[in-house]
C-alpha cells in the first residue's frame, strides 16, 4: 500500500520531494511542472467526475456520489472526493484496516475499488500511456498493474450473486442524436466520456486535422472541435467514428479479465457513439453531394 500511496503522490502538482519518489520506483524521470501540467492540466485531467459524470466536467451528480461513499463510512468528505490521489490513499488505507480484520474496511475497499476506480481508470489509463511522456507513462503503466493486482485481491462479487454496474455506469447518458433533439449541442456531446465511451483530447483533436487534412484552429475542445466541423462534417464524424471504438478497444486491452462488465460497456457505448456518427456521416456526405450540379 506504501506503492499505491506513492503512486497517488506523484500525481499531484509535482513538489521537492517528487525526484526522490520518481527515484525510489525506479522511474526514467523526475516529475516536472511543465509536464505534469500538460499531463494532467490540458489533457487527462486526474478526477473521476470528468470520466463518470455525464456532463463531462469537474463536480455534478458523480462527485456527489464519490462524497456519499465517504459520508457512509463516517467520514468528512474532502474538498475534491474524486481526485485520483485521493481515491487511492483512501483505498489504500482501507486496505490497510482490512488487513487487521476489518471486515467492514475490507467491503469498503472493494466498493471503492469496483465502484469508483475500476470504473473509469482502465480506460483512462490506457489512453494516458500512449499519449504522455515520462516519467507519466511509466507512472501509468504501474498503477495499471498495482489496480490489477487489487482487483484479484478484491474481486467483485461472481456470477452467482451478481452485482449491477456502478452506479455512475447505469445512469451515465447516452449521446442523443441531433435529428430527433438534444439536451446538449452534439459537439459538446462528443468531449463526455461516460456518453461516448471514449475520451478525446486536445492531441486528439490535433491528429484529426492532421489525418482529414482540415485547417486546425487553437482554443478549447469543443472550439477546435467545432471549427473541425464546420470545415467537414463527413470526414470529421467519420473520423470520430473510427476514435471511438480503435482507442477504446487499445485502451482496454487486458482488462476485460478483471473487470468484464464495466470493460464491455464502455466498449458497447464506444460502438453505440460511433454507429450514430457513422450514419450522421453519410447522410452529411448525402446532402453534400446532393448539392452539386
Amino acid at each position: 500500500m506504501e506503492l499505491l500511496r506513492t503512486l497517488a503522490v506523484l500525481a499531484e502538482r509535482p513538489g521537492p520531494e517528487h525526484a526522490q519518489l520518481a527515484d525510489l520506483l525506479d522511474l526514467p524521470a523526475a516529475p516536472d511542472e511543465a509536464t505534469w501540467t500538460q499531463v494532467f492540466v490540458l489533457h487527462l485531467y486526474p478526477y473521476a467526475s470528468v470520466y463518470l459524470g455525464g456532463e463531462g466536467k469537474l463536480g455534478g451528480e458523480a462527485r456527489d456520489r464519490i462524497a456519499g461513499f465517504f459520508r457512509a463510512l463516517d467520514a468528512v468528505p474532502p474538498a475534491e472526493p474524486d481526485h485520483l490521489p485521493t481515491l487511492l490513499a483512501a483505498h489504500a488505507e482501507l486496505v490497510e484496516r482490512a488487513d487487521t480484520g476489518d471486515h467492514r474496511a475490507a467491503h469498503a475497499a472493494t466498493t471503492l475499488l469496483h465502484e469508483h476506480l475500476l470504473s473509469w481508470l482502465p480506460l483512462y489509463l490506457g489512453r494516458l500511456q500512449p499519449l504522455a511522456p515520462e516519467p507519466y507513462r511509466s507512472w501509468a503503466k504501474l498503477l495499471a498493474e498495482v489496480l490489477h493486482d487489487q482487483a484479484r485481491r478484491y474481486p467483485a462479487p461472481s456470477s452467482d450473486n451478481p452485482t449491477p454496474l456502478p452506479a455512475h455506469l447505469r445512469h451515465a447518458p447516452l449521446v442523443t442524436d441531433p435529428r430527433e433533439g438534444a439536451d446538449l449541442p452534439l459537439p459538446e456531446q462528443l468531449l463526455v466520456p461516460a456518453r461516448t465511451g471514449f475520451l478525446l483530447t486536445g492531441a486528439d483533436l490535433r491528429r484529426a486535422a492532421r489525418e482529414t487534412s482540415l485547417g486546425l484552429r487553437i482554443g478549447e475542445r469543443r472550439y477546435v472541435l467545432e471549427q473541425l466541423l464546420a470545415q467537414s462534417v463527413p470526414d470529421t464524424l467519420q473520423w470520430l467514428a473510427n476514435h471511438a471504438t480503435t482507442t477504446t478497444d487499445d485502451a482496454l486491452a487486458g482488462w476485460h479479465t478483471v473487470v468484464p462488465d464495466a470493460v464491455d460497456w464502455w466498449q458497447q457505448r464506444a460502438r453505440t457513439t460511433a454507429a450514430l456518427l457513422k450514419d450522421l456521416a453519410a447522410e452529411a456526405e448525402e446532402a453534400v453531394i446532393s448539392l452539386v450540379p
